[in-house]
């Protein structure tokens, strides 16, 4: 990468995760931030404006918390004047660092949990298409595995010794989101696996009965990768997407240009419950401009929110990952001819709950999976920086990958 533009990571995650930092409790990316600086060996740049905190990404919020002035978060990316965008006093590293990572935060959350009847209707649905997921024998199967993982967590391990990666948020009324807790005047410990299954259930809903909510979302999401990509100090960016962060983050990079030189150099998930969604909700199969994105989906098969995404749209949950038969694959797009093309995908099978950490529903938790995560992503963004803007990574082009 040439001169001293930098390539930004663009962290997102499930909107019940977006924990900013506060006085008393971290950043939902602060692990990840510190894990990814020990194998990227001084690559790495902090936010130079984090107070207090010896490192951390750029954590940028889509409004002032209260409020929906949106520019009030946005701006710490830079902001718009008639030339394009003035990055001037919005340092994305402290020093010379040629990597920068940002975190984004979700703050307009009054009143946007799922409406009752909504969040049934999508419950409903999902269960009658659970058939295009799963056999009956398999969905048995996965409903088994889904307590097995869940039960996994080591024990003993309150909400304050729960990693940041996967603690659900403090900042927000959980009254508002959970029914039952309202109607029962108690707020819901949000620690261990049963907070981190609530705060999903309420991610996922949410998402798919609000409309507006959705939107805004996906606004957020394009409007800071916009700016990042007009920034003059910035010469390509790597979406980072856990959880539900990788839907969002998908329906938002579906929607770019796929004309090389792609200023977006990769799309890594985790976590990633796309396939669930194209088959419960019939979410679609078109990725648009993310067939010249290099993708890269880590999936552990213990956890009951990721799938492989290579295989075919005809793939059951309960089939063997690596035998699949040539053809579109689960996501294509359209090519200059008007033709089907397959998107690739490079799927990362790992074991979280062998090298991953922090209680929770450790299955999920990828960012604290030093051995397999940490180190291919440390990898990927040296391989990625080294690489001219117009090639892809070679170590990444095999369209599957096991561990």
């Amino acid at each position: 990468m040439s001169g001293s533009r930098k390539l930004c990571v663009l962290t997102v995650h499930g909107i019940g995760f977006q924990q900013p930092p506060t006085a008393t409790a971290a950043g939902y990316a602060d692990v990840l931030h510190e894990n990814l600086s020990r194998d990227l060996e001084g690559l790495l740049g902090s936010d130079p404006e984090r107070v207090p905190g010896p490192y951390g990404p750029v954590y940028v919020m889509s409004a002032m918390p209260g409020t929906h002035d949106s520019e009030w978060g946005l701006s710490r990316l830079g902001t718009w004047r008639a030339g394009g965008i003035d990055a001037s006093g919005a340092p994305l590293t402290a020093g010379d660092e040629p990597i920068a990572h940002v975190a984004l935060v979700y703050t307009s959350l009054e009143g946007v949990g799922p409406r009752i009847g909504t969040g049934l209707g999508t419950v409903s649905e999902a269960g009658l298409m659970l058939d295009h997921y799963a056999s009956v024998a398999a969905t048995i199967r996965l409903v088994a595995g889904d307590a097995w993982a869940a039960l996994q967590e080591r024990p003993a391990r309150s909400a304050s010794a729960t990693s940041p990666s996967l603690r659900p948020r403090t900042d927000i009324v959980l009254g508002r989101r959970h029914h039952l807790a309202r109607l029962l005047h108690r707020e819901p410990d949000n620690s261990g696996a049963l907070g981190v299954i609530r705060a999903l259930e309420d991610d996922v809903v949410a998402y798919v009965c609000r409309n507006d909510l959705r939107e805004r979302i996906r606004q957020f999401i394009g409007e800071a990768l916009r700016r990042l990509l007009a920034r003059p100090d910035v010469a390509g960016v790597v979406v980072n997407a856990h959880s539900q962060g990788t839907v969002a983050s998908f329906d938002v990079l579906r929607l770019y240009p796929a004309d090389p030189p792609p200023a977006v150099r990769a799309f890594v998930t985790a976590g990633c419950p796309l396939r669930k969604y194209g088959d419960l909700f019939a979410w679609g199969n078109d990725a648009g401009g993310i067939q010249s994105v290099q993708w890269v989906n880590f999936w552990d098969a213990k956890d009951p929110v990721a799938d492989p995404l290579t295989p075919p749209a005809g793939w059951h949950y309960g089939d063997h990952a690596d035998s699949h038969p040539a053809g579109l694959g689960l996501f294509w797009s359209v090519d200059g001819t008007g033709q089907q093309v397959p998107v690739t995908i490079t799927d990362k099978r790992v074991n979280n709950l062998r090298y991953s950490s922090g209680g929770g529903l450790q299955a999920h938790n990828y960012w604290d999976n030093k051995h397999q995560f940490i180190a291919a992503l440390a990898n990927l963004l040296k391989t990625t920086l080294a690489a001219p803007a117009d090639v892809q990574p070679a170590l990444y082009r095999s369209r599957t990958s096991q561990e």
